[in-house]
């Protein structure tokens, strides 16, 4: 396991937080180390990854809905992503080849050490927007 990762887990063993598994990718040069949990959005459980290698990026990546980009809400979909984009400093909206549409937040660690309490910030932050936007995303996504 990287420092990094050493230093998260630390921060929630400390804290006795319990919402994440360890996904640990076999022969994987940057030493990645994935850490799983859900957010609950409106009643709905969204899938989420914090993201630690040896690099200096890290990544917190919400997998917002599978397969919601189609022929019919592409401009819509496309749009509200481009908006809230523009809107939103912290956190960049995307589709991936698949047509999920996704969530990240990077984060620049320069060090092994891991702010927790700065992690659980911008999870608090994503949780805060995807309270109001999520509702207005399915619409899209489902009209």
């Amino acid at each position: 396991m990287n420092k990094k990762a050493e230093n998260f887990k630390a921060f929630l063993d400390e804290h006795e937080i319990q919402d994440f598994t360890m996904d640990i990718p076999e022969n994987d040069t940057l030493h990645t180390v994935i850490f799983r949990s859900n957010l609950t959005i409106n009643g709905t459980n969204i899938p989420t990854i914090f993201i630690l290698d040896d690099s200096i990026y890290s990544m917190i990546r919400v997998f917002i809905a599978p397969n919601a980009l189609n022929d019919k809400n592409a401009e819509r979909l496309s749009q509200l992503i481009n908006d809230y984009n523009l809107t939103y400093k912290s956190f960049k909206y995307f589709t991936d080849n698949d047509g999920s549409l996704i969530l990240d937040t990077c984060l620049i660690l320069p060090t092994d050490e891991v702010n927790g309490e700065v992690v659980y910030a911008l999870y608090r932050n994503i949780i805060q927007h995807l309270e109001e936007a999520y509702k207005n995303i399915m619409k899209v996504i489902w009209a």
